[in-house]
């Protein structure tokens, strides 16, 4: 009997060292309900960075003061377009940037909103097999997109040339070929992704540290569908979430000052980007005549799982700012939330 309780004994401690240390939640006591507003400002021109845990803003930047997004992961190759300005990217057939003189032909394409890998508009650039490191030598042609008031920020041609020793190296110019610069950007592990601008011509750290951030407030490309089912790209303002390290579950079925940590064990999570996304407001009113204004979904619950593995929830309850009370006027552009740790 006692050689059988060991036996068992043994099994249960080999099966839970095998479980994750991160999966632990560290033991706290839940917090207090705080509410937070963010200053996207009238026009979405700001892009926010927020930490859940320290309960502050701990980045604001004007979403056109970069275009490219280089991941710093040791092993990564991933670059990423700055969807905030609905800006996308088409590769072509030559290798030369003095070929590339317009855009015919070209199959324009953005970077999917849920951050899948597979979705990216500059594709293709660097191809990896063993020991073997190729390049396709492509041109891309990347329309930078839109500024927060409407104003064409342009088009730009860049060739992607070798990463080595953790630097990205790439050539670029305008379409009439003046301009010419050639770049390198070195990856900086403290950060997930390091910004350049061609308007500056420099790599900007506009991201926080990695461990400075949990969500990003911002304008960003998705896709929407027609009533028939086409897809068709579109700029939304919500909240992305950090990349691949924020995990995010999504619920309406919970009474939000009722959720405890004790719910979060049967909710689903993700690492998508946009989980928590656009949709916790809705569109009210013709987007034609310009006469709209936004609902928010009260009853969309999310919880949020950071870094350390702490579980906030969280829903959104405004989108205004008052101006004046009398007449009353509002400003749209500052999403307000309240949140918890669990």
């Amino acid at each position: 009997m006692i050689k059988n309780i060991l036996a068992t004994l043994l099994v249960f401690l080999i099966i839970t060292s095998c479980f994750k240390k991160d999966e632990m939640i560290p033991a706290h006591e839940p917090g207090e309900l705080t509410t937070v507003v963010i200053p996207m400002t009238m026009y979405y021109s700001n892009q926010v960075y927020f930490n859940l845990e320290r309960n502050e803003m701990t980045g604001i930047n004007d979403r056109e003061v970069f275009d490219l997004n280089f991941d710093c992961d040791d092993t990564s190759t991933i670059i990423r377009l700055n969807t905030a300005n609905f800006a996308r990217a088409g590769v072509t057939n030559f290798e030369n940037l003095e070929d590339v003189n317009d855009t015919t032909g070209l199959n324009w394409l953005f970077d999917g909103s849920s951050g899948d890998i597979d979705s990216l508009a500059i594709d293709g650039w660097i191809n990896i097999v063993g020991d073997d490191t190729t390049y396709s030598n492509k041109v891309f042609v990347i329309n930078r997109g839109f500024s927060s008031l409407g104003i064409q920020l342009g088009l730009i041609k860049v060739k992607f040339t070798q990463l080595k020793s953790n630097k990205y190296y790439f050539t670029y110019s305008k379409m009439d070929n003046s301009g010419l610069v050639v770049a390198a950007v070195e990856k900086n592990n403290l950060h997930l992704y390091t910004q350049y601008s061609f308007v500056s011509g420099t790599a900007d750290q506009v991201e926080p540290l990695e461990t400075d951030w949990d969500l990003l407030f911002t304008t960003y490309t998705t896709m929407l569908y027609t009533t028939e089912g086409d897809a068709y790209p579109y700029l939304v303002n919500g909240v992305l979430q950090k990349y691949n390290k924020a995990n995010v579950a999504f619920d309406t079925t919970l009474v939000f000052n009722e959720i405890t940590l004790a719910d979060t064990a049967s909710l689903d999570f993700s690492y998508s980007f946009d989980k928590i996304g656009y949709n916790w407001k809705k569109l009210i009113g013709d987007v034609n005549t310009g006469n709209v204004s936004y609902e928010i979904n009260v009853n969309y619950n999310y919880i949020v799982k950071d870094r350390n593995s702490y579980y906030y929830k969280l829903r959104f309850v405004n989108f205004y700012k008052i101006i004046s009370y009398d007449p009353l006027e509002v400003e749209k552009g500052y999403p307000t939330f309240e949140y918890q740790l669990l």
